[in-house]
């Protein structure tokens, strides 16, 4: 289980089943959404796992809105009128991903962008909001006129560079929302961009003020995106995300082939939109760079 947890639990005791799926089940506790299930879509910054088998009977022993009690750290018991049934976690590996801050010191660092635009081509799915940035993307010559989904993200990153903070609100709401799904495509490619952004520091800060205005005032996406999304603004990503990022800076290519495969390997297109948001970053703080180094010049 997350590392951050036991604190989580201690603090937040009552809760109850808040949604049901095939690999798993989140509790509400609180205002925080828990994930109780297996590694598909990797560890998550808000998550206990666990084997098939063992998930299989916790899925077969709860129903919806059932009432979850934390009566410690490490035992939650969820109590079904007929099933009842405990949680220890006294045992559980305790884990914790991180971006790797201290290795990233230029755009430079960041490697394999090709590669990743690469794999994204021909990983493609027909869906998702990846699909028009593939296409334009896929034209190379710079002619072809630029799909909605392009405008919007290549002013959102403009926008978080300067630091309009409108545009960065008008932008930030084309994507929140957008899309099918519990995570839909538009929050996917911003959680890319978050990432990038924790790693690196090289947008604004209101980026991160204007998404956690938003979704603390308004009910913009589905409520386990927010819980993703909440997350991602203080830093927490899954491992997946983490490691593909992490891989960028290693510089070892076939150690990112298979983070970036495992990562386009999540859910329907999150993984794809994800990765799209985090190359789109990447090639704005290539397209900016020299904006940066021509202040730090005439400062020194």
């Amino acid at each position: 289980m997350h590392a951050e947890l036991p604190a989580l639990l201690s603090r937040k005791r009552f809760g109850h089943v808040h949604s049901l799926f095939h690999n798993g089940i989140n509790i509400a506790m609180g205002d925080e959404l828990i994930f109780i299930g297996t590694m598909k879509n990797g560890r998550l910054p808000f998550g206990i796992h666990m084997g098939l088998d063992h998930v299989r009977k916790l899925r077969q022993s709860v129903s919806m809105h059932d009432i979850v009690v934390a009566s410690m750290p490490d035992l939650l018991l969820f109590r079904h009128p007929r099933y009842p049934i405990a949680l220890d976690l006294s045992r559980a590996a305790a884990f914790q991903y991180e971006l790797q801050k201290g290795n990233y010191r230029s755009y430079r660092d960041l490697v394999h962008l090709d590669l990743m635009l690469h794999l994204c081509r021909h990983w493609s799915i027909p869906n998702g909001l990846h699909a028009d940035l593939i296409a334009e993307q896929s034209q190379g010559d710079g002619k072809g006129e630029s799909s909605e989904a392009t405008e919007h993200v290549e002013r959102l990153l403009a926008a978080s560079w300067y630091g309009n903070e409108e545009q960065i609100e008008k932008h930030v709401r084309y994507f929140l929302g957008r899309g099918q799904g519990l995570t839909p495509s538009g929050d996917d490619l911003l959680m890319g961009v978050l990432a990038v952004h924790t790693l690196t520091e090289a947008f604004h800060p209101l980026l991160y003020e204007v998404i956690h205005r938003i979704l603390a005032a308004e009910e913009i996406t589905t409520d386990v995106s927010k819980a993703y999304l909440q997350h991602a603004l203080h830093g927490r990503f899954s491992d997946k995300v983490v490691t593909v990022l992490n891989a960028m800076i290693a510089g070892e290519s076939s150690h990112f082939q298979a983070a970036l495969i495992r990562l386009l390997q999540t859910g329907h297109s999150s993984g794809m939109d994800t990765a799209f948001g985090i190359a789109n970053a990447v090639m704005a703080l290539r397209r900016y760079k020299h904006v940066r180094t021509s202040c730090d010049c005439i400062g020194r």
